[in-house]
C-alpha cells in the first residue's frame, strides 16, 4: 500500500481534477433536475460528499439541517465494519484513480517503489476489491465502481492479466444497477437463481424525504446519466437508464432543451448589461454547456446504435435531423458565451480553464464521432454536417493548444484533503499544462485519433499543405506527451502514432 502521505496526495488529487470538473456538471447551473435552484451549490457539488450525506440519511431515515450539504465530507451515523469496508473500498478506488498523476511529484515516491509500480499495485488491489464492493450496494459503492470503471489500465498490466478478472464495464453496468435498486427506496422481494432474500434496502421509509434528500437524489440521478450515457458512446455499452433508440426524447433529453432556453436568455441579458464575463459566470456556461454536451454524446450513441443495429431509413434520418437540430441549438446558445469565456481567460481561476478545456474537447469528440460513422456508414447523410465537422476540428486544435499551453497548479501539503487549495504546510507545488491532469485522458486520446484522420484526408485532398500539416501533427503529438505515462491506453496510442509516422 502507498504510505499515508502518499495517500494524502492522491485524495488531494483526486479532488483537484475529477471532482473540479464532474462537480461542476452537478452543479446549480448543470443538473438540470435542479437548474437554478438556489439550494444547490452555484460553481461545484462534492460528488463523493453528496454520496456520504446520501448513505447518512439511508442510515438513519432523519432529516438532515442543511439545505447545502454537498460540498464538504461528513461522517456517517453508523461506524461498524461494514461502514468502515466501504469507506475503504472508496479511498483503495480513489488512490488508484489519481496514482496516474503521482509521477508529477517525483518527491513522493524518493524513498520507496517508483509511481508505475504503486499504479499497478493500487490498481490490482481495486480490482480485487470490485466484487466485494459490487456485494454492499450504496451510493459510496456506486461511485467507487465509476472511478474504478474509468481508471485507467496501468502500463505493465498484460493483456492476460487484463482479463483475469472483473472488467471497466461490468463495473460501471453494476454502478448503474446499484442506483436503479437504491432508488426505489421500499422493501420488496427479490428472487435469484441461489437464493430468496429482501431487497438490498435494509429499512422501509415511514416519512417522506426532506428536500435536502430529494436535491441529493435529483443530482445523483443525473450523475448515473452521464455515467451511463458516457459508457455508451465510449465503450459502445446499451445503456440502463435511458435505453431504446427513440430515448433521446425521454423527459430527461427535453428538460436539458428547455434548462438551455433558459440559460440562453440569461446570456443574453448578461450581453445587455454588456459587462465582461465574470469567474462565475463562466462556471455556469461550462455546467449548462455540459449538460447540453451530454445530450449531444446520447445523440451521438443513439445514432450509432441505429446504424449498428441496421435500423430502417426513416429512423436514422430521424436521428440525424435531431443531431443537426442539436449542433444548432448548441451554437446559438452556448458558442457566443464560450468565445467570451475564451477572451477573458486570462481573468479566471485554473479550475474555469480546467472545465472550458474539458468542454471545448468533449464537444468535439461528440461532433466528430457521429461524423465519423456517417462517413463510415452511411456517406449520403455527410453533407448536411460537413460544416459541424470543419468548426469542431477547428475547435478541438483549438482545445488542445490550450491545454497545452494553460498551467495548473497542484499542492502537496499537509493541509485537509477536503480543500485542496489550502496553503496551510504546503510542501510542493507543481504547475503543469492541463492536459497532463485532464481527468479523462481517453477522451484526449479518442480526439487525437479523430483529428489525426481530419490532417491527413485534408492532406491528400490538398486542402492542407505539408507544413501546416506537420505542425498541425506536431500539437498531436505534444498531446499524447503530456497524457499519464502510467496509462496502457495512451502508451499504446503513442505506439500507434508513431507507426503511422513512419508509414508516412
Amino acid at each position: 500500500m502507498p504510505t499515508k502521505e502518499q495517500c494524502s496526495l492522491l485524495h488531494q488529487l483526486y479532488l483537484s481534477t475529477w471532482e473540479t470538473v464532474f462537480g461542476n456538471w452537478m452543479s446549480r447551473y448543470g443538473c438540470p433536475f435542479m437548474f437554478g435552484d438556489e439550494n444547490v451549490p452555484e460553481l461545484s457539488v462534492s460528488i463523493s460528499a453528496l454520496c456520504v450525506q446520501l448513505d447518512s440519511w439511508m442510515i438513519t431515515a432523519t432529516e438532515t439541517s442543511s439545505p447545502k450539504p454537498y460540498t464538504r465530507v461528513v461522517k456517517l451515523a453508523s461506524d461498524d465494519e461494514r461502514e468502515s469496508k466501504i469507506r475503504q473500498s472508496l479511498d483503495l478506488a480513489i488512490w488508484s484513480y489519481a496514482a496516474r498523476w503521482l509521477p508529477l511529484f517525483p518527491s513522493a515516491t524518493a524513498n520507496g517503489p517508483d509511481a508505475q509500480a504503486i499504479a499497478r499495485k493500487l490498481w490490482r488491489e481495486a480490482r480485487v476489491d470490485m466484487l466485494r464492493v459490487i456485494n454492499r450496494p450504496c451510493y459510496r459503492s456506486m461511485l467507487t465502481l465509476y472511478l474504478f470503471g474509468f481508471t485507467p489500465i496501468p502500463d505493465g498490466i498484460t493483456d492476460e492479466e487484463e482479463l483475469d478478472g472483473v472488467t471497466a464495464q461490468v463495473c460501471i453496468q453494476a454502478a448503474l444497477q446499484q442506483v436503479y435498486s437504491l432508488r426505489v427506496r421500499q422493501k420488496s422481494i427479490q428472487f435469484s437463481g441461489s437464493k430468496f432474500s429482501p431487497t438490498v434496502m435494509t429499512r422501509t421509509f415511514t416519512s417522506s424525504p426532506d428536500r435536502s434528500f430529494i436535491i441529493a437524489e435529483n443530482i445523483v440521478h443525473w450523475a448515473t446519466l452521464t455515467f451511463d450515457t458516457s459508457a455508451s458512446l465510449t465503450l459502445s455499452s446499451r445503456p440502463m437508464l435511458s435505453s431504446g433508440i427513440l430515448s433521446y426524447t425521454d423527459l430527461s433529453w427535453s428538460l436539458v432543451k428547455s434548462c438551455a432556453e433558459l440559460f440562453h436568455a440569461m446570456t443574453q441579458e448578461w450581453h445587455a448589461i454588456g459587462l465582461p464575463m465574470t469567474d462565475a459566470q463562466a462556471s455556469q456556461v461550462t455546467a449548462s454547456g455540459n449538460a447540453f454536451k451530454l445530450l449531444l454524446w446520447k445523440l451521438c450513441a443513439v445514432f450509432r446504435e441505429a446504424l449498428r443495429d441496421g435500423h430502417d431509413e426513416a429512423v436514422v434520418n430521424k436521428i440525424h435531423g435531431t443531431i443537426l437540430d442539436a449542433i444548432d441549438q448548441f451554437n446559438r446558445t452556448y458558442r457566443t458565451p464560450l468565445d467570451a469565456c475564451y477572451r477573458r481567460m486570462s481573468a479566471f481561476s485554473q479550475e474555469t480553464k480546467l472545465r472550458y478545456h474539458d468542454l471545448e474537447l468533449h464537444i468535439t469528440l461528440a461532433i466528430l464521432l457521429m461524423t465519423d460513422a456517417v462517413e463510415t456508414q452511411h456517406s449520403n447523410l455527410l453533407t448536411p454536417l460537413i460544416d459541424a465537422r470543419t468548426n469542431a476540428e477547428l475547435h478541438g486544435f483549438k482545445a488542445l493548444v490550450f491545454g497545452q499551453e494553460t498551467m495548473y497548479s497542484l499542492r502537496h501539503g499537509s493541509g485537509p484533503p477536503s480543500d485542496p487549495r489550502s496553503t496551510d504546510e504546503v510542501n510542493e507545488v507543481v504547475s503543469v499544462p492541463l492536459l497532463s491532469i485532464d481527468p479523462y485522458p481517453h477522451h484526449a486520446v479518442a480526439s487525437v485519433q479523430l483529428l489525426r484522420r481530419a490532417i491527413d484526408r485534408d492532406l491528400a485532398t490538398n486542402k492542407l499543405d505539408e507544413e501546416a500539416h506537420a505542425k498541425l501533427l506536431a500539437v498531436l503529438a505534444r498531446t499524447l506527451e503530456l497524457l499519464p505515462d502510467s496509462s496502457k491506453s495512451v502508451q499504446a496510442a503513442r505506439k500507434q502514432a508513431l507507426s503511422q509516422n513512419a508509414e508516412g
